[in-house]
């Protein structure tokens, strides 16, 4: 990693964290949980060009690796920014790497792998889809015979229906039935055998620990500002020991999803999900709990910005794969290779390439 590179990653991070201090608040949270498209804060996010930051060079991006560009999307996490800002830059990430077109405008993933038959046309579908109903493309991965390929889809070819989640972000369930991709290619070992699961994974990872970190600052601003009894309510060890927690579970959480950006940089994401995933899924839960401890019964109002940021916390929670799942896909891995292979596994140093050494 070059210090210049690093430097970019870092620039850009903070280029993102004053637009989003500046632009987003609850009103426009609202209004994107209401169903309208922030169109105003996707154009300024156009002008800064993080977009198209891990796209390669040579398809027109930054060519940043996804270590380098995970100060971004933890900063995109850290606000809650009302935009698939994520998803858009992993899809112009893998668009690149796969020597296809990356196209104006949000584009939207699908956890699910469908299928390509011999006539080029997808069939599948995929449970829940956020933000595709304000994007005009999908992002799919597709199977045919022994062939993995990466396929863009025009949403208007798909069969969409609203789903309601915890986190309110128009969401949709998806029936592909032999649909013609806008574009798609063979795309070798970029993913693995589940696809982009483990990219969405790691991005709702640091996206989780982006906003542990601000739900901590929230915390730790109120504890100050917010007297009892005459005193500080950060004065009282209860309140203490409870932003303690919160701040052990938000440094556990950005560790995991930066472990996680480098394994796909070694072409182990899967290997990254399964830890990020399982550690953080965990700090989420007790993060909020803590916060909302700590503020009571205010940060459950509708004025409150508390809850906003939970409900996305609980909902980045359970995609990608929840902690469970990832935590069992674990254990089978475990049992099947026998108890005498885990710790020479779990020490083994990985190198540049991915494989154990």
């Amino acid at each position: 990693m070059s210090t210049e590179e690093t430097t970019i990653g870092e620039l850009l991070a903070e280029q993102l964290e004053r637009l989003f201090s500046r632009e987003v608040d609850r009103e426009r949270i609202v209004a994107v949980e209401q169903g309208r498209f922030d169109r105003a804060l996707w154009d300024a996010l156009e002008e800064i060009g993080v977009r198209l930051a891990l796209a390669p060079e040579e398809a027109g991006g930054v060519g940043l690796t996804w270590e380098e560009a995970e100060p971004a999307l933890r900063t995109a996490g850290e606000w809650a920014a009302p935009v698939p800002l994520g998803e858009t830059m992993i899809a112009a990430w893998a668009l690149g790497r796969a020597g296809l077109e990356i196209p104006d405008g949000p584009v939207a993933l699908a956890e699910e792998i469908m299928a390509l038959d011999e006539g080029g046309r997808v069939s599948g579908s995929a449970s829940l889809v956020p933000w595709l109903s304000q994007c005009d493309y999908l992002l799919v991965v597709a199977r045919q015979n022994q062939s993995t390929h990466l396929c863009l889809m025009d949403r208007q070819s798909l069969e969409l229906s609203a789903v309601d989640t915890l986190a309110r972000i128009p969401s949709s369930r998806v029936q592909c039935h032999k649909a013609t991709p806008i574009d798609f290619a063979e795309i070798g070992d970029l993913v693995g055998e589940l696809g982009l699961l483990p990219h969405i994974a790691t991005l709702r990872t640091v996206q989780m620990a982006g906003l542990l970190d601000r739900l901590l600052s929230l915390c730790v601003e109120y504890g100050n500002d917010r007297e009892q009894f005459g005193r500080p309510i950060g004065k009282f060890q209860a309140v203490q020991h409870m932003i303690a927690e919160m701040a052990s579970q938000a440094a556990a959480a950005r560790v995991a999803g930066l472990y996680a950006c480098r394994q796909v940089d070694r072409n182990r994401a899967i290997q990254g999900a399964t830890v990020a995933k399982a550690r953080t899924g965990p700090a989420a839960t007790r993060g909020a709990e803590a916060a909302h401890q700590v503020f009571g019964a205010i940060g459950f109002t509708d004025e409150h910005i508390l809850h906003y940021y939970s409900r996305r916390l609980w909902q980045w929670r359970s995609e990608g794969g929840s902690e469970n799942w990832w935590a069992e896909r674990l254990g089978r891995e475990v049992l099947a290779a026998g108890g005498e292979k885990l710790w020479p596994h779990i020490t083994a140093p990985a190198t540049a390439d991915g494989e154990d050494s």
